[in-house]
């Protein structure tokens, strides 16, 4: 896939921002966004977009016509005499954002605002430094733990060929348990699993290391960990 195209990063962004993308392809995008400058910016665009439109709306009880009301605009928009229950994939191209759109409004005016924008609380974690050297991310997660988020404090430099990754030091010992690759720039939200969450909560190290791009093909470190910090405690 060519992420080159600025249309298709675009049409990738609000589908990732709307809660379209699911699963591998979501976590897919977040690679991405940590890679590519143009990936992140898009994304933040969306975001920006959208969240005044989330935050805005009131609870109201939508009518019967809504729907259709809908699809017949679509329909005008693709110069068609009357809307179209199924459309094909050229089609669905040039009106995706217009449905895309349409679809937030409707859960927003169903249920009054969008759980997606509740920003959650965060807790510090770690500030993560080479040894001697200015720091270069901040890591925080929610307070519930289901969530992190990796703020580079300035713009990273690495090989294009490389990429950085987090991962947890168990307490208890074992190996380390990836937290997924860091940003070059940028914030990156990441949601964590069940068992990532529980190893960070006991954790008392995490990690940084270098490894190929797109992270370690074997699921443990491979390159050099060129950071070691110590995780905050709630006080």
């Amino acid at each position: 896939m060519n992420y080159n195209r600025p249309e298709l990063l675009d049409r990738l962004a609000a589908e990732y921002v709307l809660g379209l993308l699911r699963h591998r392809a979501r976590a897919r995008f977040e690679r991405l966004c940590a890679e590519l400058p143009a990936a992140l910016t898009a994304r933040q665009r969306w975001e920006e977009r959208l969240l005044p439109l989330s935050l805005a709306l009131a609870p109201v009880a939508p009518d019967a016509n809504r729907w259709p009301q809908i699809e017949r605009a679509i329909a005008a928009l693709n110069g068609a005499s009357a809307a179209p229950r199924v459309a094909t994939r050229s089609a669905a191209r040039r009106w995706w954002p217009v449905a895309a759109a349409a679809a937030l409004v409707g859960v927003a005016l169903l249920v009054g605002k969008l759980t997606y924008w509740s920003e959650p609380a965060w807790e510090p974690v770690a500030v993560l430094a080479p040894a001697n050297a200015a720091p270069l991310w901040r890591l925080e997660r929610s307070a519930d733990g289901a969530q992190i988020t990796i703020r580079a404090l300035s713009p990273i430099t690495l090989s294009a060929t490389k990429s950085y990754e987090l991962w947890i030091l168990p307490s208890a010992g074992g190996n380390p348990v990836s937290l997924g690759l860091m940003p070059r720039y940028g914030k990156l939200e990441r949601r964590l699993t069940p068992a990532q969450r529980t190893l960070l909560a006991a954790a008392r190290q995490i990690a940084v290391s270098v490894e190929p791009l797109g992270g370690s093909p074997t699921g443990v470190p491979t390159g050099p960990v060129v950071i070691v910090a110590s995780v905050m405690r709630a006080t």
